[in-house]
């Protein structure tokens, strides 16, 4: 298959390499988007604000349609991200600004495949697809100050560290500095 985007009765699959592909977010996929999630909760709940003790199957369904409507309608792109066919993480570009052309992007990554590349592969198709099929201008990647493995991802695809922003998110009973990666239509276009 050739990389980069198809469309397969309405549902977007970017393929990144032999071993992955992004496919877009559906309600069908809830059990088993639900079932890693659960698995990791503990470990994705350290960074990401949405794994309360409420979160359950029915608000990840919920997630799943408004996301699927935002893939539609080109508002936004939330994938699941398969590994060899296997489930193994998240990644899309949030809600996006058309008028100032840009978005931040989210990831996370099953503890079983952590250390393979997989999710550097996976931002950089997701980076490369803002950029030439939405028409950004400019996408951003936040992360916790401490959170050095998601930081990682877009120190090793050349994003511009722009620097902290200070307690800009509530993660249950405490504030979280944040750092801002940014990264240019220009310059993105200019190493592909």
């Amino acid at each position: 298959m050739e990389r980069g985007s198809a469309r397969d009765r309405d549902k977007l699959i970017i393929s990144v390499d032999d071993c992955i592909e992004l496919c877009g977010v559906s309600t069908a996929d809830c059990a088993e988007l639900y079932a890693s999630i659960d698995r990791n909760r503990a470990r994705l709940r350290e960074w990401l604000p949405w794994i309360d003790a409420a979160y359950n199957q029915g608000t990840l369904f919920a997630f799943l349609q408004q996301k699927e409507g935002e893939n539609l309608s080109h508002a936004g792109l939330t994938t699941n991200v398969r590994f060899n066919g296997q489930l193994c993480g998240s990644i899309g570009l949030h809600s996006i600004n058309y008028t100032h052309r840009n978005t931040s992007i989210g990831y996370w990554i099953d503890s079983a495949y952590e250390g393979r590349g997989i999710m550097t592969r996976a931002c950089r198709a997701i980076v490369t697809e803002g950029f030439r099929e939405y028409g950004l201008h400019r996408i951003e990647i936040r992360c916790g100050v401490g959170n050095r493995r998601s930081a990682a991802i877009p120190q090793r695809l050349g994003f511009i560290e722009e620097g902290i922003v200070r307690e800009a998110e509530w993660l249950y009973d405490h504030w979280v500095d944040l750092r801002v990666f940014s990264k240019l239509d220009r310059d993105w276009c200019a190493v592909l």
